[in-house]
């Protein structure tokens, strides 16, 4: 026998196989049924944690050794496609209340900072034919758009380097808006200073915290001071005013142009790929077909499997999740954000949303979107 004839008669044996389990899981789903309506009579809730865990601790001790850990993981979604259909009977999800898309507001685009600042940066690429307006904090930017002084906020979520921004995350989930795009910026952070100064005049460096992160090697065995502001073009404006060579701030150099600064070291940044994700906000959501992020929050129960629970939802549907984030919460649980490959627009997206939500104690679609081509880096 060949080997493609002996793959052929094993690939037949699987068919052999799979028709039977079919058969077997077909049965299995309508005894679930049954269980969905006892439920039902019983006011008894769908999500049995100890069950779960003896169903699939019983299936992993009866396995040989060597794949004990597929056994569970093949029985861990058994249980959540039983707890699917069981939801489905009892009517515990239904199609999501997301808002339908709205058009482009009139008004300004807010962002964090002061001109200079990379949030400007963005915010001139996302909105190139819109006027600018600046805002103090994270937070101000939201109470721009909630209360319509501006119709668009720009805001930075994610470092490639330091990981994510998470009072952004607090604050959206605080504030209900919606995401409606997003952009990739390279960060290329330079020491700035007065155009006259050396580096040997420096005694004291301003920056925002992330400026300083994203720098450590070159800031390494430097005697230097630094000084955390909010923002790393408030940095430059500081240097500016002060008029001393022996200040100096880490920022773009757009900063260093905007304050009449000189760069006194180029690219200081550890990674020459750094760059940040910023995301545009709105007061209503904005997609159409074309959209392909949806970002979504929520918490689960605190026992085990109750994330997994939540995830399976996408994983059935073929939806891959692209970033997913914690964020602690009330009484010692955390809350969620994800990131998925989706479309809102799609209608198997959509039974993926309200099923994992039926899972969740709590969820909620931030928006649906997509991405503005990132700059070359």
């Amino acid at each position: 026998m060949t080997p493609t004839e002996e793959l052929a008669a094993l690939r037949g044996k699987i068919d052999a196989i799979d028709e039977g389990m079919l058969k077997l899981f077909r049965e299995r789903q309508e005894v679930s049924a049954g269980i969905a309506d006892v439920k039902e009579r019983g006011n008894i809730a769908v999500t049995d944690p100890v069950r779960e865990q003896l169903v699939i601790a019983r299936a992993r001790a009866s396995a040989e050794p060597e794949v004990q850990s597929e056994t569970a993981a093949f029985m861990r979604t058994l249980v959540s496609l039983s707890k699917k259909r069981q939801t489905q009977l009892l009517g515990l999800y239904s199609a999501l209340d997301f808002p339908p898309s709205t058009g482009a507001p009139d008004g300004p685009a807010a962002f964090q900072g002061v001109a200079g600042a990379w949030s400007e940066h963005a915010a001139i690429k996302m909105f190139p034919d819109r006027e600018l307006t600046n805002c103090e904090y994270f937070e101000d930017v939201f109470n721009a758009v909630k209360t319509g002084r501006a119709a668009y906020g720009v805001l930075p979520i994610e470092n490639s380097r330091t990981g994510a921004i998470g009072e952004v995350y607090d604050l959206l989930r605080r504030h209900s808006c919606y995401v409606v795009g997003q952009t990739w910026v390279p960060v290329r952070q330079c020491l700035i200073g007065l155009a006259t100064a050396g580096i040997g005049d420096i005694r004291e460096v301003f920056s925002h915290p992330e400026g300083f992160s994203q720098s450590t090697r070159f800031l390494k065995n430097k005697n230097w001071e630094l000084t955390d502001v909010r923002n790393t073009a408030v940095a430059a404006k500081i240097v500016a005013e002060r008029g001393e060579a022996k200040y100096a701030a880490i920022g773009s150099r757009r900063a260093a142009e905007v304050y009449g600064l000189g760069v006194l070291a180029d690219s200081v940044s550890d990674d020459p790929k750094n760059r940040t994700r910023f995301i545009a906000i709105a007061a209503q959501p904005q997609y159409d077909e074309t959209s392909d992020i949806v970002t979504v929050t929520f918490s689960t129960a605190h026992h085990a499997g109750a994330l997994c629970d939540t995830l399976s939802a996408f994983q059935l549907a073929g939806i891959n999740l692209t970033r997913i984030e914690s964020r602690p919460a009330a009484q010692a649980k955390y809350r969620f954000f994800a990131d998925l490959d989706a479309s809102i627009t799609d209608g198997l997206t959509r039974e993926a949303l309200a099923q994992a939500a039926a899972q969740s104690d709590y969820f909620e679609i931030l928006g649906c979107y997509s991405e503005l081509a990132a700059e070359n880096a």
